[in-house]
């Protein structure tokens, strides 16, 4: 059990210890590891992995989720032989958004989340690699480049203030609009080049929700079938753009005139232009910039499900 106590307001750092003892009184044994800071749950579970431990429990919210799927992924590249099919994770969702779950189908009342886990009932999630120049990270669930991830880092910079909430995606989305700053790439799909000109956002998909239950990419996402989604919003003015980010609400942005939407197995995102590149986002957090390569490993993990 790989504990962010400070998720939730910090209100996981007062509660874990209940779901535990859930667990063991249904006859499970569990060690619990509390992380101390931001990223160490990647350094927890790729150490774990490589102890030989393989069914590990993220208590915490999307961004926990996004390290421990992180830490398993590298200990598998580095390890030869090894499988991400061998892990089975399960969630107790203690964060702010919770998007992952909404895909799984996990209930959001945690009671209810630990009863999943004594259940055991498995289902198969594919991998999703994001290569940057300073290393690889799980994509878990949703990514974005450009807008999308200038959001993200707008919306951790006020959490980092004291502020928490669902609501601070969309109240930072019109700002984050206003003042982003258009700068050319050249995307490439499965070998062929889908956008090539200035970027307003990208967004990336293993699974369907973002932003406390926001959509923004195609109903047909299904995070077990060898594939990614990508819906490219090119370069527009900042009043069209705030205008098209609003259908993010109807749930229909990936289906606008103008949107490209594209299912792949390896994509490429190269900067054109001159440093600094655009953000990059994977599952709330910013692991890095452009350049990035992004595809499905083809290992599937057994993820908990109801």
């Amino acid at each position: 059990m790989i504990v962010n106590p400070s998720s939730a307001t910090e209100s996981t750092g007062r509660t874990w210890e209940s779901f535990k003892t859930m667990l063991t009184d249904a006859g499970l044994e569990v060690e619990a590891v509390c992380t101390q800071r931001k990223a160490h749950a990647i350094e927890i579970a790729q150490k774990a992995a490589a102890d030989g431990w393989r069914r590990f429990i993220a208590v915490g919210g999307d961004g926990t989720i996004h390290e421990v799927m992180t830490g398993l992924l590298r200990y598998v590249e580095a390890t030869k032989g090894a499988d991400l099919g061998d892990f089975t994770l399960a969630v107790i969702p203690s964060g702010t958004g919770n998007d992952w779950i909404r895909t799984a189908g996990i209930p959001a009342d945690l009671s209810e989340a630990v009863k999943c886990i004594i259940a055991g009932k498995t289902a198969k999630e594919d991998i999703a690699k994001l290569t940057f120049e300073n290393g690889v990270f799980c994509m878990a669930n949703i990514g974005g480049i450009g807008l999308d991830a200038n959001i993200c880092y707008n919306t951790n910079a006020l959490k980092e203030k004291g502020y928490k909430g669902s609501f601070l995606y969309s109240l930072v989305a019109p700002y984050s609009i206003f003042s982003k700053k258009l700068r050319p790439v050249e995307i490439v799909c499965d070998g062929e080049t889908v956008y090539k000109g200035k970027l307003f956002s990208a967004v990336l998909a293993n699974g369907i929700y973002r932003g406390g239950g926001l959509k923004q990419n195609a109903e047909g996402v299904d995070w077990a079938d060898g594939q990614l989604e990508v819906s490219i919003m090119p370069g527009v003015n900042h009043f069209k753009g705030l205008s098209q980010m609003m259908h993010i609400f109807k749930g229909d942005f990936a289906t606008l005139p103008g949107i490209i939407s594209k299912r792949f197995r390896k994509m490429t995102v190269t900067p054109l232009g001159k440093a600094p590149y655009d953000r990059v986002e994977s599952d709330g957090e910013i692991p890095g910039t452009l350049p990035l390569t992004v595809e499905v490993t083809g290992q599937q993990i057994n993820i908990i499900v109801p």
